[in-house]
């Protein structure tokens, strides 16, 4: 029977920091990797006003076994992508520890706090408990940031736990 209590990474990358982010979390981790697809792109506009987008599959679903969760997603204009807006509003996190990481373009994590704060209520509002945050810089927009970078910020976590 395969581990159902491993630790589920779930992300949403535009333009590859936050996938990058996962992989090598779930590297050090050997737990389950769900990536956020959108039946259609969401933009910035939608992150602004903080609506969500259509998601393919049911990704809600994927995280019923697990007890540890790592949320994991870009900071489009100060907000949560609309991706992860649509699977926070559809998931149950009774029962779950939930860790949030998040990659902006700038180096002084501005409103990367008021962010995380945020994804922290609508898990707190779903039955979770937030465990962790960490903010890292990622590469500029439209761009992927250096594997090297990523990777270290990403081994930071370790080294903290």
């Amino acid at each position: 029977m395969e581990n159902e209590n491993r630790p589920v990474i779930v992300f949403f990358s535009k333009d590859g920091n936050t996938r990058s982010g996962a992989k090598r979390l779930n590297e050090r981790l050997g737990g389950k990797i769900i990536e956020l697809r959108e039946q259609k792109n969401g933009n910035v506009l939608q992150a602004l006003f903080k609506k969500g987008s259509k998601l393919q599959g049911n990704p809600w679903q994927e995280i019923a076994a697990a007890t540890d969760v790592y949320l994991m997603q870009p900071i489009w204009a100060s907000n949560a992508v609309p991706a992860m807006n649509t699977f926070l509003q559809n998931a149950d996190f009774s029962g779950k520890q939930v860790t949030i990481i998040t990659f902006q373009q700038f180096a002084d994590l501005k409103n990367s706090d008021k962010v995380h704060q945020e994804i922290a209520a609508a898990v707190k509002q779903r039955n979770g408990q937030i465990i962790g945050t960490h903010a890292f810089v990622g590469g500029k927009m439209g761009h992927c940031a250096a594997e090297k970078l990523i990777y270290d910020q990403i081994d930071s976590i370790a080294r903290q736990d």
